[in-house]
């Protein structure tokens, strides 16, 4: 008669085995992701000059090392840099600014969790989330302008005002991974990639209640084999972002669109 305790022994191993596996397969993904520190600064500078690439009817990026747009998401805490474009030729310095930096693996909780920035998905994504992070840390967002040009302009009634700081996850999405792109090679940058980027935040008078801003196009350039520059700002259009509302209701999730918003912002992420 087989043993009983020889079963269980198996059943033992196969589960061990298993969580083992699964382990692996987990540790493998979380070390093929590259840790980024992300600024979120409080000023738009834009130096590039995209007159050759944009011919939609909107003004055009100059190349100009001015500010020209006030950011409508920017960080919580003035703890980043204060410079920008500080390249060389044919980069200008830009001095005397503000941003809120967030580096992966800080602001850890005492249950271990982190401020998590990272490139994932094959380095296609660049992933920020602040939500599991000590505080938390969090974002400031302002909803303050719907967009005058859009077919439907935001609602200016949003149950949590016009404004607020939250924690949130936001996901920049490339076509190519962005440890593939190539520097800048002039302020004009042929090398320059267009992205996607998602942010979520909750609700916070009602927790079932998801809100998700989408930009359907965003710039990425390439400053630097370390450092790479995200804008959306008022010169091609990319400032314009779209507002949903996401509700949990019985287990499936209802979306309703929100309208339209200017929300542009110039962040920068270092590896």
């Amino acid at each position: 008669m087989r043993s009983p305790y020889r079963a269980v022994r198996v059943s033992l191993l196969v589960v061990m085995g298993l969580a083992l596996l699964l382990w692996n397969r987990y540790a493998a993904t979380a070390a093929s992701n590259i840790a980024v520190t992300v600024n979120l600064f409080s000023q738009l500078v834009d130096e590039q000059n995209t007159t050759a690439y944009y011919n939609n009817g909107t003004a055009y990026c100059k190349g100009s090392s001015s500010p020209f747009d006030a950011p409508y998401f920017v960080g919580d805490l003035a703890n980043g840099p204060t410079t920008a474009y500080n390249f060389g030729p044919p980069w200008t310095l830009s001095s005397d600014l503000s941003s809120g930096q967030y580096a992966n693996g800080t602001d850890c909780t005492p249950v271990s969790s982190c401020l998590s920035v990272n490139f994932e998905q094959s380095n296609k994504v660049l992933v920020f989330d602040t939500r599991q992070s000590l505080g938390p840390r969090k974002v400031d967002l302002n909803f303050n302008y719907p967009c005058s040009v859009c077919s439907v302009p935001g609602t200016t009634k949003l149950p949590f005002g016009t404004s607020l700081s939250t924690p949130a996850l936001m996901s920049t999405f490339l076509n190519t991974p962005f440890t593939s792109m190539s520097v800048c090679s002039s302020p004009t940058c042929p090398e320059v990639q267009p992205a996607v980027a998602r942010l979520w935040f909750i609700d916070p008078t009602n927790a079932q209640v998801t809100w998700r801003v989408e930009w359907d196009r965003l710039r990425v350039l390439r400053m630097s084999a370390n450092t790479w520059y995200v804008l959306a700002d008022s010169c091609d259009g990319t400032q314009t972002a779209t507002l949903y509302r996401e509700e949990n209701q019985r287990n499936k999730v209802g979306t309703s669109f929100q309208g339209y918003y200017l929300m542009p912002f110039f962040l920068t992420a270092t590896k």
